[in-house]
C-alpha cells in the first residue's frame, strides 16, 4: 500500500510540502499517552480499519482522524473526550501548521 500525503497548498520557491498521514499518527499517539484517564485498547496492532487511530483525507484535503480509546471509570465522558479533541488538533497544529483536521473519537470501553 502506498503511503497517503497531506499536501500543503502554499507552494513556496521552495517546493511543495506533503506530510505522511503517519505523521499524524505518531502525533496523536504521543498526545494519546501524555494524557491521565485515557489509553489505547490492546497492544494497538495496526490492521487497517481496526487500528486505534485512522487517519486519511476527504475530498477537500481535510485530515479526519479516528481515535478508538479506553476511559478511566469516574471521568466525564463527554469533558474528556472534548479536552483529548481539542489537544489532538492543538498538537497537530504546533507540529504541522495544519488547522484543517476533524477528531472523531470513539470509546471502546471503562478501565475500572
Amino acid at each position: 500500500m502506498s503511503q497517503e500525503y497531506y499536501s500543503v497548498e502554499k507552494e513556496t520557491n521552495l517546493g511543495t510540502l506533503n506530510i505522511g498521514l503517519n505523521v499524524f499518527q505518531s502525533i496523536i499517539i504521543e498526545t494519546v499517552k501524555a494524557m491521565d484517564g485515557i489509553c489505547f485498547e490492546g497492544n494497538m496492532i495496526n490492521i487497517p480499519g481496526n487500528a486505534p487511530i485512522n487517519v486519511r483525507l476527504n475530498k477537500n484535503n481535510q485530515v479526519i482522524v479516528d481515535v478508538a480509546i479506553l476511559i478511566d471509570y469516574g471521568l466525564n465522558v463527554t469533558t474528556t473526550t472534548t479536552a483529548l479533541q481539542n489537544k489532538i488538533i492543538q498538537s497537530c497544529f504546533e507540529m504541522t501548521g495544519i488547522k484543517n483536521i476533524k477528531v472523531n473519537i470513539e470509546i471502546k470501553g471503562i478501565n475500572f
